[in-house]
């Protein structure tokens, strides 16, 4: 396990992921009490961020080796100097409001591991989402990192990390949230979502690309990782759910019956 920063218990941590080409386009919210940032940057390549973030106390940058977004999140859990973990990607809008208010609810709750807040062009506004309950298997597949807010604690010590195969620069380019967090639940861990906006994604997410035929596979092999010997009965319901979004009738029958289309799933787009 690689050393940790200072520890302080108090705060939480925002863990944002970025490759060394992007670091100067990361833009911060202005400092504010109980919120710290943890930069990691694979393939720093001497580039440095941006002169208005040069110089902040809650600020700290680790460059890293190695590849993958699955890889730097886990790097994160085990070196954040905070309990409390949220994971940013490097193109957000933060919202450090509704961030604390997801922090306070879960130091609130002893009984739950995690709490799951929205971005804010997803958050429901009618239906059995639209305000807080608890998370399972079946209501969890659209959480996304920035909401996740994680006891990282707790999280290791049930032996939960990031499936490495899965998220940008891995073998499958999308579902690691999905993954990480069916992996808590298995775990014995309790996890609710709350109707609070934690932020705003400023540039497109591979989760609404569907056009891919790496993307297409990746899917598939999220549901076969979440639902093992029952992801046979996922598929078709997933298919329907979204054919639309699938376009053509032969890629909704494909998908229904859970056969890949043979793409390189090694990169993604």
């Amino acid at each position: 396990m690689r050393n940790r920063l200072p520890d302080d218990r108090n705060e939480l941590t925002v863990a944002i992921a970025t490759m060394g080409s992007r670091l100067r386009g990361i833009a911060l919210p202005d400092p504010v009490e109980r919120l710290r940032y943890l930069i990691v940057v694979q393939a720093p390549d001497g580039h440095t961020l941006s002169r208005q973030l040069c110089g902040r106390g809650d600020l700290h940058v680790l460059e890293v080796e190695g590849l993958g977004l699955s890889e730097s999140r886990n790097i994160a859990l085990e070196t954040a100097a905070t309990d409390l973990v949220v994971f940013a990607d490097d193109d957000m809008v933060l919202r450090p409001e509704g961030l604390l208010e997801l922090a306070a609810h879960l130091q609130s709750r002893p009984d739950l591991s995690f709490v799951a807040g929205w971005r804010e062009d997803r958050l429901p506004t009618h239906g059995r989402r639209a305000g807080r309950h608890m998370l399972g298997l079946r209501n969890s597949g659209r959480i996304c990192a920035p909401e996740l807010i994680v006891r990282r604690n707790r999280v290791l010590g049930c032996g939960v990390r990031f499936d490495e195969a899965f998220g940008k620069g891995a073998r499958y380019g999308l579902g690691e949230e999905y993954v990480f967090v069916a992996d808590m639940l298995r775990a014995g861990m309790r996890g609710e979502a709350l109707p609070v906006i934690a932020g705003a994604h400023r540039g497109p997410s591979s989760g609404d690309q569907w056009d891919s035929p790496a993307l297409y596979d990746a899917r598939l092999a999220v549901q076969r990782r979440v639902f093992g010997r029952w992801a046979w009965l996922v598929h078709p319901l997933y298919a329907m759910r979204h054919a639309r979004r699938f376009g053509r009738i032969g890629l909704i029958l494909r998908f229904a019956l859970g056969r890949r289309l043979g793409a390189d799933a090694g990169q993604a787009p």
